[in-house]
This record gives C-alpha cells, structure tokens and sequence, in this order.
C-alpha cells in the first residue's frame, strides 16, 4: 500500500480541529479541509489548504472530495441540541464518510474521540453517542485509527480563559495527562501513514498528570500577554439551572465527568508506536 500524504480532514475549523490541520500542512501532507463557512476556514487555517465547501449530509458532495486522497481525518463534536436531531454528527455523519470512504478507495480513516467516553459516573446520552461512533467505525471493515485524548493545553485559552480570568468549574478530584496539539498532530501523523491493514486504537497523554487547580496555576504563571487569576464556579451553580436550559446541560455533564474520571496513565503503545509526546504545558503557555 502506498501513501501520497493526502488527507481529506473534516471538522478542520474546531479548537482542536484547526491547530492540529494546520500542523499537518507543516509536516508535509497534501490537506483538503471539508467545511461549512469559507471565509471562516480562510481565518482559521493556514495557506496551502484546499477549502471544499461541503456537509456530512451530503454523500455525493463527500464522494467527490474524498476521490484521489489517501485518508480522511475526523474531528466532529456532538452538540448539545443533537439529542433529538434526525440526524447526529457522530452516527449518522460518520455512516456518511465510511460510504463515501469505501466507494473512493480511502486507504484509512483517523477519528477523533475522548478519553472518558466510557466514564460510567452519569448516564450521558453523548457518551452514548460516541461510543456507537465507534463501533459503527470499527466495524465498517476500513482500516480506522481512533483516538482517545486527554485534556488539551489548549482548552485553557479556547475555553477557560475569560478576559482576564481562568475559569474553572467545580473541582477536579483526580487528574488528567495533559497534552498539546503539537505533539498530538506528530502522533496522528504517524499513525496515518501506517500501511497495515489493522484497526488500532490510541490514548492520546502527555507527561504532566495535573488536576485543573494545578494546570491552570501552571498556565497563569507561564503566560505574560497579561496578568491572570483564577475564578471558581461552583458546579452546584450549573446544577441548578441545568433543567432549564440543554446548553448549560450539556456542559454540567461534561465538566461533571472531566472533574470525576480517574484517568490512568494507558499511553506506553501511543509512545512506542507513534512517538512520545515533548512539549509541557509551561512551554506552550509562553509560546502563546
């Protein structure tokens, strides 16, 4: 099997979506991005990337995309008002691509998943939803690579940071291994490049086991643009209010399992396959 370094990457605008696209261009790979919004994509993404204006709806327009590349590379995000839509990102979207992926010879598939998709604290419909995305993936008889991250650096200046505060909900009782795009993008371009035929699946960890306090004091002390603090919302708060609203919702839920899963250290086949990860989360903080 032989490799051109195409891929074809949907969800390239996203947090961690346009980062991650946009080091795979510096690594060397011929990048087709399939988005909603041009213009938005010409912002976020870097030269050198071909823009398709397209949608998981729409097969045939996946199809022509798809035709000519080596592999396709998922970073999707279920929201918080799919619960009821006719048609879920993750399933229905992921069907889609694998339909599309067999009729135009796609050599892989890479997937974007998470860590504690199988934290069984709460009965949360979109760990639901992502644990069906992968299986309907590693049963398609496609060669698939999923992987399964950590915590990013990067939710702190996407996410947490508001204005001139860190914001954190609640408190995280174990910790996570944070990690950066950086070193993730280097691994996913390893694994896609692997010719085998074989399904695999990949932790995706860093070398810094932090709960949130932790990080984010490592985070206000390594950025210097401007002077930070930390601000605590008590997830009690959201508690509240999460009857009345499916965003606030959808993000108790989230911030509910991140702050209970007892992540392990699982990470030593990603290293020994894919490399190990070198940036620190005080490294990526001044490179801001």
């Amino acid at each position: 099997m032989t490799f051109n370094n195409s891929v074809v990457v949907i969800g390239a605008t996203g947090m961690i979506g346009a980062p991650v696209t946009n080091r795979l261009v510096d690594q060397g790979w011929q990048v087709t991005a399939i988005v909603r919004d041009i213009d938005k994509a010409k912002v976020k993404l870097n030269a050198g990337i071909q823009l398709i204006k397209g949608d998981l709806k729409d097969p045939d327009g996946l199809i022509e995309a798809f035709a000519g590349n080596d592999v396709v590379y998922l970073s999707l995000n279920t929201g918080p008002f799919e619960k009821d839509a006719a048609f879920k990102t993750e399933i229905d979207g992921v069907y889609n691509v694998i339909e599309a992926a067999k009729q135009t010879g796609i050599k892989r598939i890479g997937f974007l998943s998470s860590i504690i998709k199988d934290y069984q604290g709460i009965d949360w419909w979109v760990f639901d939803v992502k644990r069906e995305a992968c299986r309907i993936l590693l049963d398609s008889d496609l060669p698939v690579t999923i992987f399964y991250p950590s915590n990013f650096f990067e939710n702190f200046p996407g996410l947490q940071m508001m204005g001139s505060r860190v914001v954190l909900v609640g408190e995280q009782k174990t910790k996570s291994w944070w990690v950066g795009t950086k070193d993730y993008a280097r691994q996913l371009t390893a694994a896609l490049q692997q010719t085998h035929s074989e399904d695999r699946e990949y932790p995706v960890q860093g070398h810094e086991p932090m709960n949130f306090d932790e990080a984010a004091e490592v985070f206000i002390s390594h950025y210097s643009y401007k002077k930070l603090k930390k601000t605590r919302i008590p997830i009690g708060m959201l508690g509240i209010f999460r009857k009345f609203s499916v965003k606030i919702d959808y993000n108790y839920s989230i911030v509910y399992a991140i702050n209970h899963y007892d992540e392990q250290f699982q990470s030593e086949k990603t290293w020994r396959d894919l490399g190990n990860p070198q940036q620190r989360l005080a490294e990526f903080t001044r490179s801001l």
